[in-house]
């Protein structure tokens, strides 16, 4: 089985990073239409809630991952995406075209955009699903690390499904309520969590110098959250809601575990030196960590609001700066390792984003964050959250485009000598 880290089979350089660009354009919008609806979203029915959900999972989230693993799995696991260019486009433009189509009919209330976005939308997360499924199962060795990769994809393609299942009740042509349900816990605890898990493998070593997971979660978690979540379905399918709840909760429990190890792991690390996204990754952990608390509970109590404040810790405070951290370690190396692969050996990973700059783009994360604390008592506190996040966007739209240049100016002196 591959154990290094190779270019051999990744995909231009370009890939990725219209991945992430996009991604933060996306964030940018994430803001700006936060700010002008924050004040009137009362639930997590609301079709303004669900827009905005949507803008920073399918707009943000999904476009770092999906460009991430187009560049990850063959530099982690040396095994090669076919037809890589052609392939990633396909996904990328249905993906957006499907994002802003979606997004669009709920804010606008237009059904035929919404079930227009939400076909393209379907045929984008099965092709990318399906394709990489067929590229980790490539593997001639199965390990944790294949096996995790696989099981998320899996369940992405799953949740996909149950997703358009939800939007055609949405149509009136099913009547059973309850797949949406289905669909949002396959999407946060399958797909999302397990490559969270997968990724934090390799990168927590690699990028941290700290030590391996143990053992007995690398090889067993993957399994027991895909037994839990397809049981958490078919007792969803079988209205046993009590029951179905109670096994979402072990999910959270098991989500608990791996945030407290991962804060555990990077503590114990070799290089002791001061590290933003070491920060970023102790508080998306710990947002994490309060986040499957409190649904623990809600899973056996009602509190009105506590879906949303649930909503918020896991994606503003938790994915998100997990996101934001991984970012900052990804961007500059993948930028140095394709210079380096081209004979490049005067580029600097340290120089390709400025320290001070991801610094500014952070701290004004962490202050929408707080400001967004203040919310439930002063409601224009989200307004000003909200602005506030857009400026951090555009500064991370301006660092990631900063690491394009640099690559392309590197590029260009190469070719002139």
């Amino acid at each position: 089985m591959f154990q290094g880290l190779s270019l051999d089979q990744a995909p231009p350089y370009k890939i990725p990073l219209q991945f992430y660009i996009t991604a933060t354009l996306y964030l940018i919008a994430f803001g700006i239409v936060f700010a002008l609806y924050s004040t009137s979203i009362v639930n997590r029915f609301d079709y303004n809630a669900i827009a905005l959900t949507h803008f920073l999972t399918l707009g943000f989230f999904t476009h770092i991952m999906f460009g991430s693993m187009f560049q990850m799995i063959p530099v982690m696991l040396g095994l090669a995406y076919n037809n890589v260019v052609r392939n990633a486009n396909i996904i990328y433009y249905t993906l957006n075209l499907g994002t802003l189509l979606f997004v669009s009919g709920f804010l606008t209330a237009k059904t035929a955009l919404l079930h227009a976005g939400g076909t393209l939308l379907l045929v984008s997360f099965l092709y990318f699903s399906l394709l990489s499924l067929k590229t980790v199962l490539s593997s001639e060795n199965k390990d944790f690390m294949v096996k995790t990769f696989a099981t998320s994809f899996s369940l992405l393609a799953l949740g996909s499904i149950f997703g358009f299942l939800a939007l055609l009740v949405h149509a009136g042509v099913l009547l059973y309520p309850y797949f949406g349900d289905i669909h949002m816990a396959l999407m946060l605890f399958g797909w999302v969590f397990l490559l969270i898990n997968a990724v934090s493998y390799k990168i927590i070593p690699m990028f941290f110098v700290a030590k391996e997971f143990p053992s007995w979660i690398k090889n067993s978690f993957y399994l027991s959250v895909l037994f839990l979540l397809i049981s958490f379905t078919l007792l969803r399918e079988g209205e046993l809601f009590e029951v179905s709840q109670a096994v979402l909760a072990v999910v959270a429990f098991l989500a608990i575990i791996f945030a407290l190890f991962s804060i555990m792991i990077l503590s114990k690390r070799k290089r002791k030196r001061k590290d933003l996204s070491i920060t970023l990754w102790y508080f998306a952990m710990t947002n994490l960590t309060l986040a499957s608390v409190l649904f623990i509970y809600r899973s056996f109590f009602e509190y009105e609001y506590l879906d949303l404040v649930i909503g918020f810790f896991v994606l503003f405070g938790g994915i998100y700066a997990l996101i934001n951290a991984m970012l900052y370690k990804i961007v500059p190396f993948l930028t140095w390792f394709h210079l380096s692969s081209n004979m490049v050996f005067d580029a600097e990973m340290s120089q390709v984003i400025l320290k001070k700059d991801m610094q500014l783009q952070v701290n004004l994360y962490y202050i929408s964050y707080l400001f967004m604390l203040f919310v439930p008592l002063w409601s224009f506190m989200g307004s000003i959250a909200a602005l506030v996040f857009s400026v951090a966007s555009v500064l991370l739209f301006k660092n990631i485009l900063t690491a394009y240049r640099y690559y392309n100016e590197y590029i260009k002196k190469a070719m002139t000598i």
